[in-house]
């Protein structure tokens, strides 16, 4: 399908794809947040005594719920004010909202003492994915409709 192909209820399949990636990503980031809060519940050695791990457990998990949320958002935005948000910003939010969480989930996975592991590096690129997808949103709906 192309960029501008509509499912039956009129709404463009990026819009589509973008609401399942958010919904899927609210549902999986909350999941693993239950988790975490098992392990603290169980008092999980491996968990409870990583301080490091907890926290970018805990990052992997909030970021990964709030950016679902937005592309929930960002979706509903367009739809609304009845704009077109860029291909090239739509990708990047996406792909950002994906390797952001992950970033921070791996880091914590394995590291050396005091520092997080290698996919951290993940991390600031993502950021500066997501704001350029957000960027571009605001610059979409301050542009003049015809």
């Amino acid at each position: 399908m192309s960029d501008n192909e509509s499912n039956k209820a009129g709404r463009p399949q990026w819009a589509r794809s973008m609401l399942v990636q958010g919904w899927t990503s609210v549902a999986v980031w909350m999941s693993f947040g239950l988790l975490l809060e098992g392990l603290l519940g169980y008092k999980i050695p491996s968990y409870l005594g990583d301080a490091q791990r907890r926290e970018l457990f805990r990052l992997a998990h909030v970021h990964g719920t709030l950016l679902g949320v937005i592309l929930i958002a960002i979706t509903l935005s367009c739809e609304y004010a009845m704009i077109r948000l860029h291909r090239a910003a739509r990708i990047s939010v996406r792909a950002g909202a994906l390797l952001m969480p992950v970033g921070f989930m791996l880091a914590g996975v394995s590291h050396p003492e005091g520092d997080p592991g290698i996919a951290i590096w993940l991390v600031p690129p993502s950021a500066v994915l997501v704001i350029f997808g957000l960027v571009s949103l605001a610059l979409s709906h301050a542009r003049p409709s015809n």
